[in-house]
């Protein structure tokens, strides 16, 4: 094996701190806009009176449900990543000679594709 190959452990690793990566990212995306919106909640609730003070408030606490809900689903979703990651590289410790044969499969395919579409393109 040389130096750029990788396990399938490694590769597993990879992708779920990816996964990880992309949950994090996002539920600070998400963090960042229940903050703007706060501020602006606080800004209306300044020069308004009590019905749209309420009004502010339960549209805070939609802002937060559904932060809740974002992170939740970002949270289930790691896992499930994760638990892709962990099974395909075990089919692949174990399945060595049907991994790679699948992966020259798919890959054949994708160049057959790549170049009917590039003929398709050329023909008009």
């Amino acid at each position: 094996m040389n130096a750029t190959t990788k396990t399938p452990s490694q590769l597993a690793d990879e992708a779920q701190q990816l996964g990880a990566e992309a949950v994090e990212s996002t539920r600070a995306y998400a963090q960042n806009a229940v903050n703007a919106a706060g501020e602006k909640v606080r800004e209306f609730r300044q020069g308004t009176g009590p019905a749209a003070e309420q009004l502010a408030a339960r549209v805070q606490e939609a802002v937060q449900r559904g932060l809740d809900a974002a992170t939740k689903t970002s949270a289930r979703a790691q896992r499930q990543l994760g638990q892709a990651a962990n099974m395909t590289g075990k089919y692949i410790a174990d399945q060595p000679m049907r991994s790679v044969l699948v992966a020259a499969a798919a890959g054949a395919a994708i160049t057959a594709l790549i170049v009917l579409a590039s003929r398709r393109r050329d023909d008009y």
